[in-house]
């Protein structure tokens, strides 16, 4: 798939990904537990792919020292991680339009996972 869309839930924040994107990858750190109330599923988009028709509600939190995180200040959608420094912006999977024909590439930092679920199968990038 070339382009793909998305949007926050209130569609004040709305972007299209005009570059393929190899697949998910699933982020198990203590941080996406608590910001997404699971691990949170990503797509690693190269950051000049990603081209916003719409963020005016679009509000970013410095999780870190070396990351940001993107979300909607009027729907509180979680949308974007910024790895500082990386040429990708990560897009929460669960914010694209479907159907992405993507699938879980990659889990990352699953040695904090939570006790109550196994980790997804990977399927490698065709």
């Amino acid at each position: 798939m070339t382009e793909m869309t998305g949007r926050c839930h209130c569609g004040g924040v709305r972007f299209r990904i005009t570059q393929p994107v190899a697949g998910a990858i699933l982020c198990h750190c203590r941080d996406c537990q608590q910001m997404h109330g699971n691990y949170n599923a990503m797509a690693a988009a190269p950051r000049d792919a990603v081209v916003f028709d719409a963020d005016e509600t679009l509000a970013w939190y410095a999780s870190s020292d070396k990351a940001r995180r993107g979300f909607c200040t009027t729907c509180a959608s979680r949308l974007f991680k910024d790895n500082l420094g990386s040429d990708r912006l990560m897009v929460s999977m669960g914010v694209i339009d479907p159907p992405t024909g993507l699938h879980v590439m990659k889990n990352i930092w699953t040695q904090s996972k939570g006790d109550w679920y196994e980790l997804p199968a990977e399927v490698p990038p065709a």
